[in-house]
């Protein structure tokens, strides 16, 4: 795993207020330090019991967490923990505009992150287009996606990246897979057959929006993924396999559109579930 990856990862897991996945990408002995507080967790089993605590106090107070990647410009404090070229993410809460903190990781040599760390220092930055990254292949879902999270995070990732593995994801998703596509006001379309859905998603996800995925909360704490216009929703059969992707794009002007979410509405057969059931 690439620092990359980690940092989308993680992305997902605060927007979502979710950290089912997170024990994958973590080392037995990865640190969680907070510049100012120190080492609040010494190890793995640490590390996700306060990450489960800020996720549980974000849905708990139903906060909107809002992450993008970034790379630092410019440092301003002589004993700064990290310097310029470095990634990392902003996280903000109720508005995308102003970031409350940032977040780094270190990856080992296996792949896996041995620390996470939370800061306030001041730096200048600039904001990634990952679409413009010189190796895509760090940009893969790096395993089978088995929750509605895991989908609507591959997604993200692809969105932001503009970069898929076949072999990471396509093969997930088999004949009996649905899409529902509605553009406004228009007639929604209906891909019965995963053999279709390759090739229509090909041509969805080169659509390129000035704005990064984000995975947000509705009121029944459902997941939905928004990508400018776009809005997404995932639904696992009893199985748990992909049974039906709902994707949905507001044509609205900008001035007309609200902060609600279009959705759409389609009876789903006896054998899918909602994502309430799956956690």
């Amino acid at each position: 795993m690439t620092e990359i990856q980690a940092l989308l990862l993680i992305k997902s897991i605060l927007e979502s207020a979710d950290i089912h996945g997170i024990e994958n990408i973590l080392a037995e002995d990865c640190e969680y330090m907070s510049i100012g507080r120190g080492i609040i967790g010494r190890n793995r089993n640490e590390s996700i019991e306060f990450l489960s605590s800020m996720t549980e106090s974000i849905k708990a107070d139903n906060v909107p967490v809002t992450c993008k990647v970034m790379h630092i410009t410019d440092v301003y404090e002589e004993d700064a923990l990290f310097h310029e070229g470095r990634h990392g993410l902003t996280v903000s809460y109720e508005s995308g505009d102003n970031y409350v903190y940032m977040i780094f990781v270190d990856v080992n040599d296996e792949g896996l992150v041995d620390r996470i760390v939370s800061s306030q220092e001041n730096y200048s930055i600039e904001y990634d287009d990952l679409r413009f990254g010189d190796d895509e292949s760090e940009y893969a879902f790096i395993s089978a996606p088995t929750t509605v999270k895991d989908w609507l995070t591959a997604l993200s990732m692809w969105l932001e990246t503009g970069n898929v593995d076949v072999d990471d994801f396509y093969q997930y998703i088999d004949e009996d897979t649905r899409v529902v596509f509605q553009k406004g006001d228009a007639e929604s379309i209906t891909l019965e057959s995963g053999l279709d859905v390759e090739d229509y998603f090909d041509q969805l996800m080169n659509q390129h929006f000035d704005a990064v995925p984000h995975i947000i909360r509705d009121e029944e704490d459902g997941l939905i993924l928004t990508y400018g216009p776009m809005s997404a929703i995932a639904t696992l059969n009893e199985e748990g396999a992909l049974a039906l992707i709902s994707i949905y794009i507001d044509t609205r002007d900008e001035d007309e559109a609200t902060d609600e979410v279009g959705y759409i509405e389609e009876e789903l057969t006896k054998t899918t579930t909602t994502e309430e059931d799956l956690f």
